[in-house]
């Protein structure tokens, strides 16, 4: 809920900025036309039009940045749950025991793992970031200690034999695809690229409706159209940014991982 207050305080402020800034522009347009006559407008649309053009590159550039990161996100997903399969696959290489003993770890574990993101998410509007339960990470961290644990007790220092060479590598990668996991979702644009992406727009707002100024007339359809573009825009990106939060989501990608538990389940 947080981050629907943050996310959409920001596009309303966008919008209600951008309508007030062409209203302001065209005002000031109108006394610049008054003073100093209509040719001197054809000499500003070089200025104005590097603005946009900048606004605009700038803009592709964010989304551009923001799908990537939208798409590692469901990558790593996959990646994680591939690897926790490989590892409860390489647990069929040790004896009887020790897969008893370390199959219902792996899957508290990979439960563990997905109830960080099942269990509800907040937003600090201070940070800037995505806050997960602390209660969950704690279980997690829990449920990997009580494996790792388990798994070198079963293959001591020194035991070679092929179910233990091939197993703790495994683990290892599970754990790091998890890391990677972490801090793919803490990965984020510098607050300066949104700031100058919000001060473009209000910026390039304000010289649209200084050249509304030569309309005979004011267009609140071309205004409107104009602030709701960039409002929506701005959202889209700030939105993608937390894809566990917002509109565009990742979560549909957690079955691969539910269905790795469910198998993990079914086998002995």
């Amino acid at each position: 809920m947080t981050f629907f207050l943050f996310s959409g305080g920001i596009a309303l402020l966008i919008f209600g900025g951008s309508l007030a800034l062409l209203g302001a522009g065209r005002r000031i347009g109108q006394e610049y036309l008054t003073r100093q006559g209509a040719d001197s407008m054809s000499g500003l649309n070089a200025v104005e039009g590097a603005v946009f053009a900048l606004m605009g590159l700038l803009l592709a550039f964010a989304i551009s940045g923001a799908l990537q990161r939208f798409d590692e996100r469901r990558g790593l997903i996959l990646q994680e749950a591939n690897a926790i399969a490989t590892a409860g696959d390489r647990l069929q290489l040790l004896d009887a025991d020790a897969r008893r003993q370390l199959k219902p770890l792996l899957v508290a574990y990979a439960e563990a793992r997905l109830t960080i993101y099942k269990a509800p998410i907040e937003f600090s509007i201070t940070d800037e970031a995505a806050v997960y339960s602390p209660e969950a990470v704690r279980a997690a961290a829990a449920a990997k200690a009580v494996l790792w644990k388990s798994a070198a007790a079963y293959c001591p220092f020194g035991i070679s034999n092929t179910g233990c060479v091939l197993t703790l590598p495994s683990l290892s990668a599970m754990f790091e695809a998890a890391k990677l996991r972490r801090g793919a979702n803490e990965r984020h644009p510098p607050q300066a690229i949104y700031i100058m992406l919000f001060g473009l727009a209000l910026g390039a707002s304000l010289l649209a409706g200084f050249s509304m100024a030569a309309a005979k007339s004011q267009s609140i359809v071309h205004m409107l159209v104009f602030a709701t573009a960039l409002a929506v825009t701005l959202y889209i990106v700030t939105d993608i940014e937390f894809p566990r939060m917002g509109l565009i989501r990742v979560d549909y990608f957690d079955h691969f991982l539910e269905e790795v538990i469910a198998e993990l389940k079914a086998t002995n």
